[in-house]
């Protein structure tokens, strides 16, 4: 599947200058997606396969997954400097935020990041409108990092855990103009068929209310295609 450069934008956020890859017009294949999410995918708690998403997650077909790949690999080699990568692992699949604010643990409240692994990317592909958020991005203030490597982890791990008890005060979604914790560096707006492509280490969250109404029907609820790849340089 070939993007018109015209639709891709790269952003450089916060002191790190991450890049954040926003492709509009990404597939074409919205309409087919969302009837397939709503009429052909098994979704279920996402806490029963030991994530942290607020909601469902819903298998998607495998040549969805594949051509999220197929997007994502060139975009990756162009703009993380990387240089060209091959896939080792991908995961996809449809989500769909229910939970209920009250009902949130501490972790889900916070921005976080997917993995501490810096070849590891997130993709996130709204098949949903403007009503229902976007992503975040955020700094954390006590130690300044926006993401997360191996040699970070502790010096994070110990900050937040001195921040725990700030957390459990907190309730609802995380707003997107952060708070004494965390800042927030940029935020893109969900839009049909927009994908948002980033380093699964950048600190992030969903920007989320409250689910919508009928918040677990795929044509009415916020719908997205998510995909986790890991990459290895091409040699």
């Amino acid at each position: 599947m070939t993007i018109e450069a015209r639709h891709i934008a790269v952003h450089h956020p916060g002191d790190e200058r991450e890049p954040v890859v926003v492709v509009d017009h990404a597939t074409g294949m919205m309409a087919d997606l969302v009837d397939h999410a709503a009429t052909r995918s098994a979704f279920a708690p996402a806490d029963r396969v030991g994530s942290g998403y607020p909601g469902l997650l819903g298998s998607a077909p495998t040549r969805y997954v594949d051509a999220l790949v197929q997007i994502a690999l060139p975009l990756i080699a162009a703009h993380f400097g990387t240089g060209p990568v091959r896939p080792v692992r991908a995961r996809g699949n449809f989500s769909l935020v229910t939970a209920d604010p009250a009902a949130l643990a501490p972790d889900q409240r916070v921005p976080h990041v997917d993995t501490a692994d810096r070849w590891q990317f997130a993709c996130v592909h709204y098949l949903c409108g403007e009503a229902h958020g976007g992503t975040g991005f955020f700094r954390h203030r006590a130690t300044g990092f926006e993401t997360i490597d191996p040699a970070r982890l502790p010096a994070f791990d110990a900050a937040r855990s001195a921040e725990a008890g700030r957390d459990a005060a907190r309730q609802g979604y995380f707003p997107a103009d952060g708070d004494e914790a965390f800042a927030p560096i940029a935020a893109c707006r969900a839009r049909p068929d927009r994908i948002v492509l980033y380093r699964a280490a950048l600190l992030h969250s969903g920007l989320v209310t409250a689910p919508p109404p009928h918040a677990a029907d795929p044509r009415r609820g916020r719908l997205t295609g998510n995909l986790f790849l890991q990459c290895v340089a091409t040699t």
